[in-house]
C-alpha cells in the first residue's frame, strides 16, 4: 500500500547484506568454537553477487559477533539473545575471501572460499493450467521454459526440443536477468524433452509429460491466472440509477491488485486481493472505490470458483483494500483483515491522528471479516480502531498478505502505523481466538509492509519491506509485545516491495491442542532485484536453517512481478500468488520443496 519516498534507515550494519547462495562455492571452516549456542554460516548469493554471512546467536543472553577479513577491515554487531545478524560484501567473481568470526564467549571460527557465480544458470519448465468459464481444464495449454542467469556476465542459452519444429531456439540474458519468453502450446499429457545449454558448456535436460500437478514427470510448477482486468468479478458495489441507492453487478476492474493467500484446516485454498475499479491508484487516491475479491478452491488449487466480492463499504466513495488472510487452526476460523478508508484524500498518507473510534472519518481503520465454512460465507465487518488504535497515530493500514498464529495458540496480523516519529511495522495480537485484539510492540522504525514468522526456538521475525529499498531486514523478539532487537539488514536483495517468508508447515501440522508446531524450514518470495519500477524476477528460495542460509532458490515469474503470498497446502505442495503490476494480473502457482531444492 504504501509509497514512501527514500529516507535514512537507522540500525543499519556498516556491510549488513545477502543472504541466499544460488551456488556451491569452496569454504574452509576452521572450527575453533568453545561457545555453544553460537554460530557463523558464510554463503553466496549470485542473485546479487554478494558474499554473505549470518550470525546466529542460540543462547540466553545478547553478544556482539567481530567479523575480521584480514587486509579488508574488521565489523562487529551486537546480537540479542535468539537472534541473528548479518554481514555482506558485494564483490566481483573470483574473490577469495577469509572470514575470522569470534565473540567474547569464546566462539572462532574462520572460513575461507572464493566467490564463484560462473554456474549460476538455470533452466526450469512450467505449465500453465487455466481453468475455463465451468471450472475444467482445457484441451491445450501452455508449456514454458524458465532461463535464468545469475552469473556476473551475458549468456546466450539455447533451447532445444528434438523433433520438434523450429528447434532450437536461443535467447541471450544480460549478467543476472531472466526470460520466461519461449512457450508452445502443447495438449494434455503430451511428452516433451528439452535440452538447454550455453556456449560455456553447463546443460540441462528436462523430460516429462504435460500434465497439470506436481506429481514426479510432470513439469514441477503450474501456473493459473486467478484476476485480470478482464476477468468478471460478481458482486461490485456501484451507484444505482436513482442516483441514490447503491447496487450489486458483475463487472471488472481497471487494476486487480495486493494478493493474500490461506490454506484452511480442510484444505480449502483462499485466495484474495483488490479490485480497484475505477484506476490503479492506493486506498484513498482517486475516487477510493477498491473493493475485495476472492476466489476459493476445494481441490487442492486444481480449479477456483468465479471470482466474488466479499467485502466492499455501503457506497463508493469509501474504499476496502490491503486484505491478509490469517486461520486459526484452532478453531478453522478464516479472518479476512483489511483496510477502510472512509473517503477520497484519507489514505495512510491522508490521515490525521485523533480519532479511534469506530466511525471516524478522518483516518484509516483495520477491519476483518470472519469466516467459519472455508470461505464460502463470511460474516459482517468488524471495525478495530477502538481496540488497537492509539490516539498518536495517523495513517494505519493492515500489512496485506497474511498473518500467523504462534505455537503458543496467539493470532498476529501485521500492520503499519505513521505517527509524528514515522512510519513503523508493528502487529495487533489475540490471545482468545478473536474476541479481543491488542497492539503489540513496534518492531522497526523507517519501514512499511511485513510478514510475521515463528522461528524454531519460539522467537519472533519480522521480515521488513524498508521505506528506502534496497533489501529485506529483519527484527527479533521473544514474542510479538516486544521487545525487539534492532532491525537488521539481512542483505537479501530487494527493490522495497511487501514480500513474503513463511515457516513450512502444512495445516495438519498441529499439537493436540490443535496449535502450530514450530520448524526451522522456511520459503521466502519476493522480486529479487533493487528495480521498483517493474519490481521483476519473483524468487522462492527455501531455508532449513531457520533463515540463517538460503541454499536453493529458482526464478517463479522473469520479468514484471510484484507483490506476493505463500501458503503451503495440506499435500505439502506450496502455493504461491503473486500480482504482475497494478494491470497484469493476479497469479496462483503451485510446487513443492522437492522442486525448488532440484531446480
Amino acid at each position: 500500500m504504501v509509497r514512501p519516498s527514500a529516507r535514512s534507515v537507522t540500525g543499519a550494519l556498516a556491510l549488513a547484506l545477502a543472504l541466499t547462495p544460488a551456488t556451491a562455492h569452496a569454504a574452509t571452516s576452521t572450527a575453533m568454537s568453545t561457545a555453544s549456542g553460537q554460530s557463523a554460516v558464510v554463503t553466496q548469493d549470485c542473485t546479487a553477487g554478494r558474499i554473505h554471512e549470518t550470525v546466529v546467536n542460540n543462547t540466553a543472553t545478547a553478544t556482539t559477533f567481530t567479523l575480521t577479513w584480514p587486509g579488508a577491515g574488521t565489523w562487529t554487531t551486537a546480537v540479542a539473545a535468539g537472534a541473528t545478524g548479518h554481514f555482506y560484501f558485494t564483490k566481483p567473481d573470483g574473490t577469495a575471501y577469509t572470514l575470522r568470526t569470534t565473540t567474547p564467549e569464546g566462539y572462532d571460527t574462520t572460513v575461507t572460499g572464493t566467490l564463484d557465480c560462473s554456474g549460476a544458470l538455470r533452466s526450469t519448465v512450467a505449465l500453465e493450467c487455466p481453468s475455463e468459464a465451468g471450472g475444467q481444464l482445457p484441451a491445450t495449454r501452455r508449456l514454458r521454459v524458465t532461463l535464468d542467469n545469475r552469473s556476473s556476465t551475458a549468456q546466450t542459452f539455447t533451447v532445444a526440443w528434438p523433433g520438434r519444429a523450429a528447434s532450437p531456439w536461443t535467447r541471450t540474458l544480460a549478467a543476472r536477468s531472466g526470460d520466461d519468453s519461449l512457450y508452445w502450446t502443447v495438449a494434455e499429457g503430451a511428452p516433451y524433452t528439452l535440452v538447454t545449454s550455453t556456449a560455456g558448456g553447463w546443460s540441462r535436460t528436462e523430460s516429462g509429460t504435460a500434465t497439470c500437478g506436481t506429481a514426479p514427470g510432470t513439469p514441477g510448477m503450474n501456473s493459473r491466472t486467478l484476476l485480470t482486468t478482464a476477468t468478471p468479478i460478481s458482486g461490485l458495489n456501484r451507484l444505482g440509477a436513482d442516483g441514490v441507492s447503491y447496487e450489486t453487478y458483475t463487472g471488472t476492474a481497471k487494476s486487480v491488485r495486493i494478493p493474500a493467500l490461506a490454506v484452511t484446516n480442510t484444505g480449502t485454498v483462499i485466495a484474495t486481493a483488490d479490485a480497484r475499479v475505477d484506476s490503479t491508484a492506493d486506498l484513498g487516491g482517486a475516487s477510493n472505490n477498491i473493493q475485495v475479491v476472492m476466489r476459493r478452491s476445494t481441490d487442492g488449487g486444481s480449479t477456483f470458483s468465479p471470482p466474488a466480492v466479499i467485502a466492499h463499504p455501503p457506497t463508493t466513495r469509501e474504499g476496502y483494500g490491503d486484505s491478509s488472510l490469517l486461520v486459526d487452526r484452532t478453531t478453522n476460523t478464516v479472518y479476512c483483515f483489511f483496510t477502510y478508508a472512509p473517503r477520497p484524500g484519507v489514505g495512510y498518507y491522508g490521515s490525521t491522528a485523533g480519532d479511534t473510534s469506530a466511525g471516524a472519518t478522518t483516518n484509516t481503520h483495520i477491519r476483518y471479516l470472519t469466516s467459519t465454512d472455508d470461505g464460502a460465507t463470511w460474516s459482517a465487518p468488524v471495525d478495530l480502531n477502538p481496540q488497537v488504535r492509539d490516539p498518536a497515530w495517523a495513517g494505519l493500514f493492515a500489512s496485506s498478505g497474511h498473518g500467523v498464529q504462534l505455537a503458543s495458540g496467539r493470532l498476529v496480523q501485521p500492520i503499519v502505523y505513521h505517527d509524528a516519529a514515522g512510519d513503523h511495522s508493528a502487529t495487533i495480537w489475540s490471545d482468545d481466538h478473536g474476541v479481543s485484539w491488542h497492539a503489540g510492540a513496534a518492531a522497526a522504525t523507517g519501514f512499511n509492509e511485513h510478514k510475521t514468522v515463528q522461528r524454531s526456538n519460539g522467537s519472533v521475525v519480522q521480515n521488513l519491506r524498508s521505506n528506502s529499498g534496497g533489501n529485506r531486514w529483519y527484527a527479533t523478539a521473544t514474542d510479538v509485545t516486544g521487545p525487539y532487537g534492532p532491525a537488521v539488514n539481512t542483505g537479501l536483495v530487494d527493490p522495497g516491495c511487501n514480500a513474503d517468508e513463511i515457516s513450512y508447515l502444512r495445516p495438519g501440522d498441529r499439537d493436540a491442542a490443535g496449535r502450530p508446531l514450530l520448524t526451522a524450514v522456511a520459503l521466502h518470495s519476493n522480486s529479487a532485484s533493487t528495480d521498483n519500477s517493474t519490481r521483476p524476477d519473483l524468487t522462492v528460495r527455501v531455508s532449513r536453517d531457520d533463515g540463517a542460509s538460503w541454499p536453493h532458490e529458482v526464478l517463479l515469474k522473469a520479468g514484471a512481478s510484484g507483490y506476493s503470498s505463500m501458503a503451503v497446502l495440506a499435500d505439502g505442495t506450496v502455493g504461491d500468488l503473486y500480482e504482475i503490476g497494478g494491470t497484469g494480473g493476479i497469479v496462483y502457482t503451485a510446487f513443492t520443496l522437492g522442486w525448488v531444492e532440484g531446480a
